[in-house]
């Protein structure tokens, strides 16, 4: 079939390209394809291309109007839809690749396996019959006995006799062969040796033992890497370690041993080493492999028992704060540490070591004590995370919300009791921190802190609060703008009386405590037996007794800028009904009916958060 040449017929058409491509082309696998393309003018330049790829301009030939591409001994690879584009016009045909069927080569024959050498295994066969016509090989594989999987070993050109050595497997054990004959067109069936060979691989020592330190009671594990799975067996101080025993097996006081192998790698872990196994020489020897190596034990290092994590303590100041650190060694130093520097005993800081604890102990804890500890030693450390506060403060008075009363220029005083004389409080007026002035005054006396307003302002009043840690007190201040201090009489009294009669003389104020000056023509009057001063909640009285013709006079009850005025006159007897009714503002004060009114009781000295 080589050598073929097919070519196919063209269809005449209008425009540049005159016999165009036919619509498919069935070639042989190994044939020439050749197709050709007339255009209707002559030297123009086509291009070819299959499946969109441009194809080399080696295939490709011109002569005159004749386009042609010439793609020799064609594979299935090669299969697809070829082109040829001129400008705007194309011409298009699919290329298809036959398959010639082949047979595959037949199999050996006489095939026999001879373990006359030690390790080694020899393998005859001849020839397939009868030879196949193209190129082959033979394909040797193997399986190790109860495994499914077949394995290549090597191919080879000519039959004959194969020698396949023990190294040639990668761990021990017994093998199984087969070979097949392998051309371009197939595989021929395996044909299997008859039995089976036993077969060891040499080992070559790919990482070797190294000697081993650990601490007392704990494992020390000695391994080696091999270049090919393979039996071995471990010593130790010369004598031949047996096959892993059962827990109930190993005489008491022995040492405990486990051996493992996984693939190449060998290990022998002897089990929680004790300090007069130090010194002792573990060896390991397979064919073609012998290696040692000795076993150290050091002291144990110190560790941390408790805590395990960082600890966070809160006190509050005076308590007995005491931090414990337990190491795993009797009376191992260890350093104490806060916010990274080295303490130092003090009667506010002890250090004790008792056995495996360590204690840092602050007796009488302050907020300054406050901060991050360290527990140190050999690498290793314990964290405690400490914070002393005062104890809570609590407000002993008021209890309730308190509502204050107060006039213009008067002064106001909010107290507020806590129950730690030490305790720091705050003021705050509408939501906002009150800062100490002229016009408002800051003062603490123990657990007593006010809040003074000396000459209070409407301006002044709102909500006002004592805080002092968590809790609040609640004071609601009004200041009222008073024009008059005198609330009666609002004009000038006139007071006619007979000789010993009683006569009192009453003013009314808009505060209780105000004081008031009492004045006879001008001069201040002076308490006695015959002239009373009197004072009741918001009213003030003059009274004389048993009035005298000389108590007649214009009495004044004065309280700053401010008046109330009595003309007294006394006679010996009344006048007549008539002359009376005929002077209508002269008459007799007895009494004046008292009125309430809810001011503040006290007076600035003696006002507290809790007036009325």
């Amino acid at each position: 079939m080589r050598g073929r040449v097919r070519t196919v017929a063209n269809v005449t058409v209008k425009g540049p390209i005159l016999k165009r491509l036919p619509r498919k082309l069935d070639v042989l696998e190994g044939e020439n394809a050749v197709l050709l393309v007339e255009t209707r003018e002559a030297g123009v330049e086509g291009r070819w291309s299959r499946d969109g790829e441009e194809l080399p301009a080696t295939c490709q030939s011109s002569s005159g109007h004749m386009h042609a591409l010439v793609l020799p001994g064609v594979t299935r690879e090669e299969a697809g839809e070829v082109t040829f584009s001129l400008g705007n016009s194309r011409t298009t045909t699919l290329l298809r690749v036959k398959c010639v069927k082949h047979n595959p080569p037949g199999p050996p024959v006489l095939a026999e396996m001879f373990k006359g050498h030690k390790n080694t295994v020899l393998l005859t066969w001849k020839p397939p019959e009868p030879p196949p016509e193209t190129p082959f090989i033979y394909r040797l594989e193997r399986q190790e006995v109860g495994s499914e999987d077949w394995i290549q070993c090597f191919s080879i050109e000519k039959a004959g006799a194969v020698e396949v050595p023990g190294d040639c497997v990668p761990s021990e054990g017994d093998y199984r062969f087969r070979v097949c004959t392998v051309s371009e067109h197939g595989r021929s069936p395996h044909v299997v040796f008859h039995g089976s060979a036993h077969l060891v691989p040499t080992a070559r020592l790919v990482a070797g033992l190294e000697d081993v330190q650990v601490y007392d009671g704990e494992d020390a594990v000695f391994s080696l890497d091999l270049s090919t799975i393979i039996q071995g067996t471990w010593f130790l101080n010369g004598e031949e370690l047996k096959v892993n025993k059962p827990e109930g097996q190993v005489e008491p006081g022995a040492l405990r041993y486990r051996m493992e192998q996984k693939g190449l790698q060998h290990r022998l872990i002897l089990q929680a080493v004790k300090h007069e196994d130090s010194g002792a020489l573990v060896g390991f020897s397979c064919p073609g492999v012998q290696d040692s190596a000795a076993l150290t034990i050091q002291e144990s290092p110190v560790h941390i028992l408790s805590p395990q994590d960082k600890v966070s303590l809160t006190f509050t100041t005076s308590e007995r704060v005491v931090l414990t650190c337990e190491l795993s060694r009797v009376d191992f130093p260890a350093t104490w540490y806060k916010d990274g520097q080295k303490v130092e005993e003090s009667e506010s800081l002890v250090v004790k070591m008792d056995g495996r604890r360590h204690r840092l102990i602050l007796p009488e804890a302050e907020v300054r004590d406050s901060g991050e500890f360290e527990c140190r030693t050999e690498g290793v450390s314990a964290f405690f995370s400490v914070t002393v506060q005062d104890p809570p403060v609590h407000i002993v008075d008021p209890q309730e919300h308190v509502f204050v009363h107060a006039i213009t220029s008067e002064c106001v005083m909010l107290t507020c009791e806590v129950d730690r004389e030490d305790a720091p409080v705050r003021w705050y007026k509408d939501g906002q921190e009150v800062e100490e002035s002229d016009f408002v005054v800051l003062e603490n006396e123990g657990p007593h802190h006010r809040l003074v307003l000396p000459a209070a302002q409407p301006p002044d009043g709102g909500e006002f609060q004592c805080v002092a840690g968590e809790e609040r007190a609640y004071f609601t201040v009004t200041i009222t703008d008073v024009s008059s201090w005198i609330v009666y009489p609002s004009g000038k009294v006139y007071v006619a009386a007979v000789r010993l009669e009683r006569v009192v003389l009453t003013c009314e104020l808009c505060r209780p405590w105000a004081e008031v000056r009492w004045t006879k023509d001008g001069e201040e009057v002076v308490e006695s037996p015959a002239l009373l001063l009197q004072k009741e909640d918001t009213v003030r009285r003059l009274v004389l007794p048993a009035v005298q013709l000389e108590d007649s006079g214009e009495y004044l009850c004065e309280i700053d800028d401010e008046s109330a005025s009595f003309t007294v006159t006394v006679t010996e007897s009344y006048q007549s009904q008539d002359s009376s009714n005929n002077n209508p503002e002269l008459c007799v004060l007895l009494k004046r009916p008292k009125t309430r009114r809810l001011w503040s009781r006290f007076p600035p000295w003696r006002r507290s958060a809790g007036a009325e």
